[in-house]
């Protein structure tokens, strides 16, 4: 007798056997086609207005099942008026029963019930195709994005026709590159700053961004970013990001399809004048205790600036100038939790060559500059403890020791760069220059007696950057000298008047220990120029009230005086005002600094 199946095991195989032809058959619905799950329907008339350019356009429309998407008359005049906004045409073959659009020497054409628009790319599946209605030929009205190279964005009852950005790139010099923006079509833009990181923001108004969001990497400045701000009407947000100090400046006009911002990265900063080329001749990479110590030591003395940019670019780079790799450049990958890679490199050959060293990081780690096993070595702790990036340091300037014996004195140019100070125009000076020049005339005097001699410019140039604020610009000065621990400050001025009548010396302080240096500034200062004395003044003067030093604000002449501008337009004048504030110097030195130069 044969065994018959169990009726359970049977009912179970069968339970399975429908649940994969049911499967089967949800995919196949899946992977239908567009089109396939039904045609799309036309419904009622409606009004709607086309937004160009911030002008609106009536149009009248039938609505179908597509929430977007809507067909018009292939007739209507105002596909040809968008079409000629966007240096086009458009037209309508009763003959050929086709809507053309012409560009340049390309022809483009759509007839009645084609299913697929072509284009470069292999052409674009239409969801309502061109037909007839009432007698009448009907387009989508999506096919303006086809042929005009534009977005439309449906908002209520309007709808946006606006260009699409298609291009946001960096061009030329990786130093000073451009910032190059390109539409297809007639766009404006406005920009203004943010801090917190310090930023530079670009809104494109009426324009689209061809991929909602994107960014470009500059090794140096970071990630320049973009994102779709608002739709309808469109801004398209560009962030450029100058926490480094980079300096924006904006195309000559408001409007048009491209736009050029000149960007410029702050060169690598020396303000440390003794400093002689080294090479770098040892990097080691040593385990702390919860992190790595980075040690970079030279052949001799040397200086450095360093910079950290914060999320999303995670990284930290130090620059040394006056310095040669004696080795090829290295990559070294710390196998850390909290660096990516550490990479050291020629950034910058002879004649004025720099060394930089970058630390990419995973996530914001504890810094820390440090000095080194001797003089001619830092090193670099990175700790495995995080930092609120909003408090963390960002830039700043030290040295792994100073070449000469001597004090340290940091000498201040007033104004600079975008900023000239008082000007005389009769005689055709600045005081820019005049400041400039007496400083470092002053430099090289100071340097032979022995003296560590740091300047916060050496050119005519912003010691932040262009466009920085008063503020953002005194304070890039104070840095320096605090950064480099001078044990000196001294700013140098021209004074300015409504009068012409005005005229004479002034020097200004604002700390007790401002007080001593003043007054034996001022003896000489008088004695060797033989100006009218203006007195010690107190004043809240910032340089003076953020240098953690003895520091002092000299006036030295009035510029706006016909008699003392012209003085101080005589290099021979110019260098008695340095020479007397070097015999000052050497003065306050010899009564409270207790250095061996200071008798020179």
């Amino acid at each position: 007798m044969k065994r018959q199946p169990c009726r359970p095991i049977l009912l179970l195989l069968a339970l399975i056997g429908l649940s994969w032809w049911l499967a089967g058959a949800a995919g196949a619905q899946e992977r239908q086609e567009p089109g396939e799950s039904g045609p799309v329907t036309v419904g009622e008339a409606a009004q709607l207005k086309l937004i160009l350019g911030g002008k609106a356009v009536p149009v009248k429309v039938r609505r179908t099942s597509l929430p977007e998407e809507f067909l018009i008359r292939a007739d209507a005049p105002a596909l040809g008026a968008v079409a000629r906004a966007f240096g086009r045409s458009v037209e309508w073959s009763e003959k050929q029963g086709t809507l053309f659009c012409v560009s340049g020497e390309r022809k483009t054409g759509l007839k009645i019930d084609q299913a697929r628009y072509p284009d470069e790319a292999g052409g674009r599946q239409l969801e309502a195709p061109p037909r007839m209605l009432d007698g009448a030929a009907h387009v989508p009205l999506s096919i303006l994005e086809d042929m005009l190279d534009v977005r439309l964005t449906v908002h209520d009852k309007s709808v946006y026709v606006e260009p699409v950005i298609r291009s946001v790139r960096l061009d030329g010099d990786p130093r000073k590159p451009a910032l190059v923006i390109q539409a297809t079509g007639p766009v404006t833009y406005k920009t203004f700053r943010l801090k917190g990181p310090d930023r530079y923001v670009i809104d494109v108004r009426g324009a689209v961004l061809d991929a909602p969001r994107q960014k470009i990497h500059h090794p140096q400045m970071g990630s320049i970013r973009m994102g779709q701000f608002e739709l309808g009407p469109a801004v398209s947000r560009i962030v450029v990001p100058t926490e480094i100090g980079v300096a924006v400046k904006g195309p000559a006009t408001g409007a048009g399809k491209q736009f050029a911002f000149q960007l410029e990265l702050p060169a690598v900063k020396a303000p440390a004048q003794n400093f002689q080329v080294q090479k770098l001749t040892r990097v080691d990479l040593e385990k702390m205790a919860r992190g790595q110590r980075l040690v970079l030591e030279a052949s001799g003395p040397f200086q450095y600036e360093w910079h950290r940019l914060n999320a999303p670019d995670n990284r930290f780079f130090l620059d040394i100038p006056q310095a040669v790799l004696s080795g090829p450049k290295q990559d070294i990958d710390p196998k850390d939790p909290y660096v990516g890679a550490i990479r050291i490199s020629q950034y910058q050959p002879e004649p004025s060559p720099v060394v930089r060293v970058v630390v990419d990081l995973k996530r914001p780690a504890d810094l820390r500059l440090m000095d080194g096993d001797n003089e001619n070595s830092v090193a670099l702790e990175i700790h495995h403890r995080e930092v609120d990036p909003a408090f963390a340091a960002l830039r700043g300037f030290g040295t792994s020791a100073f070449p000469a014996p001597g004090g340290v004195i940091c000498i201040d140019a007033g104004h600079g760069g975008s900023d000239p100070g008082a000007v005389n125009r009769s005689l055709g000076v600045t005081e820019a220059e005049v400041t400039l020049d007496i400083a470092n005339r002053l430099a090289a005097i100071l340097k032979k007696q022995g003296w560590n001699v740091v300047m916060t410019r050496n050119a005519d140039r912003d010691v932040s950057w262009a466009g920085s604020s008063a503020r953002q610009e005194l304070g890039a000065r104070a840095k320096v000298a605090n950064d480099l621990k001078a044990d000196l400050f001294l700013s140098i001025h021209c004074n300015a008047s409504a009068s012409s009548q005005s005229n004479g010396t002034s020097l200004h302080y604002f700390k007790r220990a401002d007080h001593l240096l003043a007054q034996d500034l001022q003896g000489s200062l008088l004695s060797g120029t033989g100006r009218a004395n203006r007195g010690l003044q107190k004043n809240r003067f910032y340089v003076l009230a953020h240098t953690e030093m003895p520091a002092v604000l000299v006036e030295t002449a009035f510029l706006t005086n016909p008699a003392e501008g012209s003085l101080l337009r005589d290099p021979d004048y110019r260098q008695r005002v340095a020479e007397s504030l070097a015999q000052g110097l050497r003065l306050y030195a010899s009564n409270h600094m207790n250095w061996a130069a200071a008798g020179r």
